[in-house]
């Protein structure tokens, strides 16, 4: 069976390969307004890292609603920040993975959205809705990087499988 610490393995290698593409773009193409959820790829790619920030570093520790983000995407203004920022969160992500226990697992907290709608969920509920929306996302971008013609980074389990050293 597979655990919360292995799908967010799998979920960190696809967003580094997905970050390292857009560092790969002009940051111009990066941050252009495609009229997507969150407008740019940068963008996007922001919101993915900082929806894993908060639920990992707030949500799950009952501090959802303390969360600010430290920079809105237009502070941003190269891709080494976003890296830089992705390193960060990942660092913290892992560290919590590490100590985490089933009884951590079942515990449950409360997730409010920004709209003050609250639900109770177990740690593993959001953990698996923070990765879940990773996913969506991700797709997102997959779709405006065919828009450009640029080929996106393989996604699939078997190419990014946690159980394969990379």
């Amino acid at each position: 069976m597979l655990s919360i610490q292995e799908l967010y393995h799998y979920s960190a290698r696809v967003r580094r390969r997905f970050a390292e593409k857009l560092a790969q773009m002009p940051w111009e193409e990066a941050c252009k307004n495609r009229e997507a959820s969150f407008y740019s790829m940068k963008s996007i790619l922001l919101h993915i890292i900082d929806n894993e920030e908060w639920m990992v570093n707030w949500v799950v520790r009952n501090k959802g609603t303390e969360y600010k983000r430290e920079k809105k995407s237009e502070d941003y203004v190269n891709m080494q920040m976003v890296l830089d920022h992705l390193s960060s969160v990942e660092k913290t992500t892992s560290e919590y993975l590490k100590g985490l226990t089933e009884d951590d697992l079942i515990a449950c907290v409360k997730l409010t959205l920004s709209s003050g709608k609250e639900f109770d969920l177990s740690v593993e509920e959001c953990l698996l809705q923070s990765f879940t929306e990773q996913l969506y996302h991700l797709g997102e971008l997959i779709a405006l990087m065919w828009q450009d013609n640029i080929e996106p980074p393989q996604m699939q389990w078997f190419y990014n499988n946690p159980r394969i050293a990379d």
